[in-house]
């Protein structure tokens, strides 16, 4: 831990910072501990209090949403200051450029356990991102060798009609009985990981009415997954919030498999996988 106060005079910058420039804002969430802000990478910043302007960051804030980081950097007093481009719901003129700062403390987490924190003292406690959580290999090879079950059926059948996100697996989940938060954060990647192991589907993006897949290895992709999820929370991922999915051949050839992994989910595990490889 390394005290950033002490000898500064102007703004100063990190390589953890670095990374969130040209990343895009994606969901907002206020409790009583504080205010989360998360990238479409999977990055969260944490903090008491968070402003955009100087004023205070809400739930799903619509003024940060599709906002992208231009800049982040530290102030001598310890402030975070991250400069923002664009953002806003619905059709608008271009925005102004906005500034999203957050006193100390503040926490700063990134996918595979990078961390960029700082104490209310003014000392900076860093971690490089670490080995895959999500993408482990024993994961990524239980996931390839597992089978279609009932709620993977029913994604691939809403595959074959339009681009699949993360809010038609939420639907599923909560239609088959799932209640808690932590169930959708948990079950939702491994579906979603388990489905794109056996090659039924590709993750990309989709622009203009028209899909791109990634080019990305399959490991990079369950951890991205995996990651943002994670840092959305529960069952608040939706359409533009992880990714896009489109079907594939594979995919098409799996659907109407007939045993039991097609049965209809019921409330002994839903018919999925609850824990698989690194997942809690």
């Amino acid at each position: 831990m390394l005290p950033f106060m002490a000898g500064r005079s102007g703004p100063q910058g990190h390589p953890l910072l670095e990374v969130l420039a040209g990343q895009t804002i994606v969901h907002t969430r206020v409790a009583a501990r504080g205010t989360w802000t998360v990238t479409a990478r999977g990055w969260v910043l944490h903090s008491r209090i968070q402003l955009l302007d100087q004023d205070a960051v809400g739930l799903r804030d619509p003024r940060l949403i599709g906002a992208r980081i231009a800049t982040a950097e530290m102030l001598p007093d310890g402030t975070l200051s991250l400069a923002l481009q664009g953002g806003g719901a619905g059709p608008q003129p271009a925005r102004a450029p906005s500034r999203l700062t957050t006193a100390t403390p503040w926490r700063l987490e990134g996918p595979q356990r990078a961390l960029l924190e700082a104490d209310e003292k003014g000392h900076l406690c860093a971690a490089p991102p670490g080995p895959p959580v999500f993408a482990t290999p024993e994961a990524v090879a239980e996931f390839s060798a597992s089978e279609p079950s009932g709620i993977e059926q029913r994604l691939l059948k809403i595959a074959e009609g339009t681009w699949l996100h993360p809010g038609h697996v939420v639907e599923l989940l909560a239609n088959a009985g799932a209640l808690e938060d932590e169930e959708f954060e948990r079950r939702g990647p491994i579906l979603l990981s388990r489905m794109l192991a056996r090659g039924e589907l590709r993750a990309g993006f989709v622009t203009d009415g028209r899909f791109s897949p990634w080019q990305l290895s399959l490991p990079e992709v369950i951890e991205h997954i995996g990651s943002v999820w994670t840092a959305i929370g529960g069952r608040a991922p939706g359409p533009d919030t992880i990714a896009w999915f489109e079907i594939t051949d594979t995919g098409r050839e799996h659907l109407g498999l007939t045993g039991p992994q097609s049965l209809p989910p019921g409330m002994s595990g839903y018919d999925s996988p609850g824990v698989v490889g690194g997942f809690r």
